[in-house]
C-alpha cells in the first residue's frame, strides 16, 4: 500500500462507504529544530488509532499500520510538512492533504472520515483563476492555497496579434482629386479609434475564451489583474458572471510570481470576509423570523428533514456521538469507540450532501455564543 498526496477535496475515497476509517491530524512544527518532532506527534496519534480498534480490525488494517511506520520513518515525507497535515485511511488506501493552516492534532476512528479542519481549509484558501490582461495578450493562471501556476495557451488564441490577424482595422482612407494629378487622402477615423475597435474585439475572444474553456467547466472565481484603464473596458464586455468585482489594477507583467500570489491570495481572504459577514447578517435575519436556530436539537431535526441552508461550527470542536441522519437524533459517545465519531462533522457531511453550505469558523466569528448555528431553507 501506498499513500496519496492530493489537493482535491471531496476525494471520491470519501464515498466509498468502507467502516470504520481512520482521521489523523498532525500540527506540524516546520522550523528547526521543533520539526524533529513532528514524527513523534505521528507516532503517538497511530498508536491512539490502534488503541481504538477490536482485534479484527486491528488486523484489517495491517497494511495500513506498516504504511504509517514507512511514513514515520521517511525523512523525506517530514521535510516538506506543512503547517499542518491530514492523513486519511481505509483498508485499502491512504491519502495526504498538507494544509497550510494549522489544526489540532487528533486521531479519530469512525465510520466517516473527519472532515471539518478540511472545510476549514478549503473555505479560505480557495481554488481560482487570475488573468492577467494587457491591450494585446493575456496570461491565464491557476491558483489555489498551495501557490499559483500559468495555464498554457497558444499565441493565436492569447494574443491579438493570433486572434485577430488579417482582421485587424485599416485605415479608412478615401481620395479626392486637387486638380491635374494630384490627389488627396483623407482619413475617417484616427489610429486611437481603430486601436479601440481592434481591442475590443480582442477584449469579446479573451472573455468568451476564458468562460467557454475554462469557467464553465471548473466554476471558480476569476480575478482581473490589469491597468486601470482596462478594468472597466473589459468588464463592460465581459459576459462571465465568474469574474469577481475586485481586480487588482496593475500591470500583471510588473510582478514576479511571488508577489503576484501575495496580491490574489489578499483579494481572495478579501472576498471571504465579505462573505462570511453577509452570512453573518443572513443569520440575524433567519433568526429573528424563526428560519435560524443555535439549538442542537432544533438543528438536528432540520438537518434530517432537508431544511438547512448553511451550517455554521466552531472551529476544533469535537462532540463523541451518533448522528442519525434519518431522524436527526443524537446518541453521545466515547471519542475511543470506534463507531464513535465526531456528531457536528457528521451533521456537516449530511448538509453538504443535500446541497447545504458548511462554514468552520473561529469562536468569535459565531453568529452566537453557542459553538453550532444553522441557516433554515423553509
Amino acid at each position: 500500500m501506498n499513500y496519496q498526496i492530493i489537493k482535491e477535496f471531496p476525494h471520491p475515497m470519501m464515498e466509498k462507504g468502507k467502516r470504520p476509517v481512520i482521521s489523523i491530524y498532525v500540527d506540524t512544527n516546520i522550523k528547526k529544530p521543533d520539526r524533529l518532532e513532528n514524527p513523534i506527534r505521528f507516532k503517538n496519534l497511530v498508536k491512539e488509532v490502534q488503541a481504538s480498534l477490536k482485534d479484527k480490525e486491528f488486523k484489517g488494517f495491517k497494511d495500513l499500520f506498516s504504511l504509517f511506520k514507512e511514513m514515520e520513518e521517511d525523512a523525506l515525507f517530514w521535510e516538506g510538512a506543512t503547517e499542518s497535515l491530514a492523513i486519511l485511511g481505509d483498508e485499502e488506501e491512504c491519502i495526504v492533504y498538507k494544509l497550510p493552516v494549522n489544526v489540532k492534532s487528533l486521531a479519530i476512528v469512525s465510520d466517516s472520515y473527519y472532515i471539518k479542519p478540511l472545510l476549514r481549509s478549503f473555505q479560505s484558501y480557495g481554488h481560482y483563476h487570475v488573468l492577467g490582461l494587457n491591450r494585446d495578450n493575456f496570461v491565464l493562471y491557476e491558483a489555489d492555497r498551495y501557490g499559483i501556476h500559468p495555464i498554457p495557451v497558444a499565441e493565436k488564441d492569447s494574443t491579438m496579434e493570433g486572434v485577430l490577424g488579417t482582421e485587424k482595422t485599416a485605415p479608412h482612407l478615401s481620395v479626392a482629386s486637387i486638380g491635374g494629378d494630384q490627389s488627396m487622402y483623407h482619413g475617417h477615423g484616427g489610429a486611437k479609434d481603430e486601436r479601440k475597435v481592434d481591442q475590443d474585439k480582442f477584449f469579446r475572444h479573451v472573455d468568451t475564451f476564458i468562460l467557454e474553456n475554462y469557467s464553465k467547466m471548473h466554476k471558480i472565481p476569476l480575478i482581473l489583474v490589469s491597468p486601470d484603464e482596462h478594468q472597466g473596458e473589459f468588464r463592460k464586455l465581459s459576459k462571465n458572471s465568474f469574474l469577481i468585482d475586485e481586480g487588482i489594477k496593475i500591470d500583471g507583467d510588473s510582478l514576479d510570481k511571488k508577489s503576484l500570489y501575495e496580491k490574489v491570495q489578499d483579494v481572495m481572504q478579501e472576498l471571504f470576509k465579505k462573505e462570511l459577514k453577509e452570512r453573518m447578517d443572513n443569520f440575524s435575519e433567519a433568526h429573528a423570523k424563526d428560519l435560524g436556530s443555535d439549538d442542537l436539537v432544533q438543528i438536528g431535526r432540520a438537518i434530517a428533514e432537508g431544511r438547512v441552508a448553511a451550517l455554521y461550527l466552531e472551529e476544533n470542536m469535537v462532540h463523541p456521538g451518533i448522528f442519525d441522519s434519518n431522524l436527526g437524533t443524537i446518541i453521545q459517545g466515547q471519542i475511543e469507540n470506534p463507531r464513535v465519531g465526531d456528531v457536528y462533522d457528521d451533521m456537516a457531511e449530511v448538509v453538504l450532501s443535500r446541497g447545504g453550505k458548511v462554514l468552520i469558523l473561529a469562536k468569535e466569528d459565531m453568529p452566537t455564543a453557542s459553538d453550532i448555528a444553522a441557516v433554515y431553507r423553509y
